[in-house]
């Protein structure tokens, strides 16, 4: 045997020698095997936020709502060896250390784009979205104004909350100024507080007042008009009650006209 080629055989093995001393399972925990198939069960939008989740920090969720919210809390209930082995493959590391652990390509699914590359330069979203929507089922214009529109999102630190909104004027006066409420409340739909928008202007009937349609919207647009139909809430310490927020809903409180009238709900009459 030639020297190069006796020298290119000892580069090969010595390249090989730390993945040889890696202690490898034979098959993935039942744990392990059940957290892998739950997230690949997760739609691309749900992934992304385990994705994100764990490139922040990987908190524990204060409350299991949502599948996204119920892979993230079963991660952190693995073994110490599983947990990393998931959160390195999650944070962009690829799937060595999964593999280490048993798991196969067919256990950990196909490859996405959030999972296969280093974590992005850009800082974290600070917000994460609420749902937002109407307080019943049929839902009819409150004091002749129909909201067709709106998103809620609270601050990642509890310090903060930002709700928009899009309405119309279905009444055949002209508005010239709206009051709404946004309750906040927990999964359980126990209210932890609520924010308000005095919305002032000329709302001529049946012409469509928008707000950002979306949190990203309203953190990409240029178009800051829009801002007046929503509202914010900005804290100086962290809210414990926004730690458990996940419902943003709407009241509206008052409705005046241009002919001096005005309307508020029978029960705050």
């Amino acid at each position: 045997m030639n020297v190069r080629r006796f020298a290119m055989l000892c580069a090969l093995a010595c390249a090989l020698l730390p993945a040889l001393s890696l202690p490898v399972a034979a098959a993935p925990s039942a744990a392990l095997t059940n957290v892998l198939s739950n997230a690949k069960a997760l739609g691309d939008s749900a992934f992304d936020v385990v994705v994100q989740w764990a490139r922040s920090g990987a908190a524990r969720p204060v409350v299991t709502i949502t599948p996204a919210d119920r892979v993230e809390s079963n991660i952190l209930d693995l073994g110490n060896a599983d947990r990393q082995a998931v959160l390195e493959w999650l944070r962009g590391n690829g799937r060595s250390a999964l593999y280490a652990r048993g798991a196969s390509d067919g256990d950990i699914g196909s490859r996405r784009p959030r999972a296969t590359g280093p974590a992005p330069t850009a800082s974290p979203n600070p917000y994460r979205p609420l749902l937002f929507g109407s307080p019943a089922i049929a839902e009819t214009a409150q004091g002749n104004v129909a909201v067709f529109g709106g998103w809620a999102a609270v601050r990642h630190d509890a310090r903060g909350a930002h709700a928009c909104i899009s309405f119309r004027n279905t009444d055949a006066r002209t508005a010239t100024r709206i009051l709404f409420e946004f309750p906040i409340s927990d999964k359980a739909g126990t209210e932890l507080g609520k924010m308000e928008l005095d919305r002032r202007g000329t709302f001529s009937p049946g012409v469509n007042i928008h707000g950002w349609e979306s949190l990203s919207a309203w953190q990409q647009g240029t178009n800051r008009g829009y801002d007046e139909n929503c509202a914010a809430l900005n804290l100086q310490v962290a809210s414990i009650p926004l730690r458990s927020a996940r419902v943003v809903s709407y009241r509206i409180l008052r409705v005046e006209y241009a002919d001096g009238t005005a309307w508020t709900p029978a029960a705050i009459h």
